[in-house]
């Protein structure tokens, strides 16, 4: 079974590279890593098995799944990945955006990042994940 959290090293290590390319690589794996660790969490732990559909719709299923959670952290982990996300596409589809726009992107929102893959590293901890 794949390990996403390889997706996160990846894109840290595309991000110490400091070109645009590398940079925008980076924020697409980070958020497919943040991802794909939470979908599976959510199928394996929470049950949610129709998560477990692939269509263009997952990644907003997976979404409201988590922003309509109980639990205070699942709906905090919704807003941080909706955030990754829209950066993610800017990156992988917008070419007027440049290089310092990412790098900006990433410095504002580092902290909320961290925080991120610290939920993500505890949901993989589950023992059901």
């Amino acid at each position: 079974m794949f390990d996403w959290k390889k997706f996160i090293l990846l894109g840290e290590m595309l991000y110490d590279i400091k070109t645009e390319e590398s940079i925008r690589t980076a924020i697409s794996r980070l958020y497919y890593g943040l991802f794909g660790i939470v979908r599976r969490y959510l199928i394996n732990v929470k049950h949610k098995y129709y998560l477990k559909e692939k269509d263009a719709t997952i990644h907003k299923r997976v979404s409201i799944e988590l922003k309509h959670s109980k639990d205070s952290t699942e709906r905090e982990l919704s807003e941080i990945l909706n955030i990754l996300r829209v950066f993610r596409n800017h990156a992988d589809y917008d070419e007027e955006y440049g290089e310092q726009f990412f790098v900006e992107f990433l410095f504002e929102n580092k902290k909320d990042i961290e925080i991120a893959i610290d939920i993500v590293n505890y949901f993989k901890n589950h023992p059901n994940y």
